[in-house]
């Protein structure tokens, strides 16, 4: 999910610096991906963020994505560790 995150980063978002933070408990995966690109995805317009969101999903997780036009993208990704 981080390969693919970086990899709509390098391919869209004009991007000079992306950040990746990863933090983990026994329930959960937390996963915040940032950029400084030019903002404006969506994944409802069949971008690769669908993709993303999609195997996010299947796993039991959700994605938040925030990229208003002009300032960056933000993908926040938990994903759950345990079969509850």
């Amino acid at each position: 999910m981080v390969a693919e995150a970086l990899t709509n980063a390098a391919k869209h978002a004009h991007a000079s610096q992306v950040t990746v933070h990863a933090e983990t408990n026994l329930a959960r995966l937390d996963l915040s991906i940032r950029d400084d690109g030019i903002g404006g995805a969506d994944s409802a317009n069949g971008s690769g963020l669908a993709g993303l969101k999609d195997r996010v999903e299947a796993l039991g997780g959700q994605m938040h994505i925030d990229s208003p036009l002009g300032s960056g993208t933000s993908l926040c990704i938990t994903i759950p560790l345990t079969n509850q």
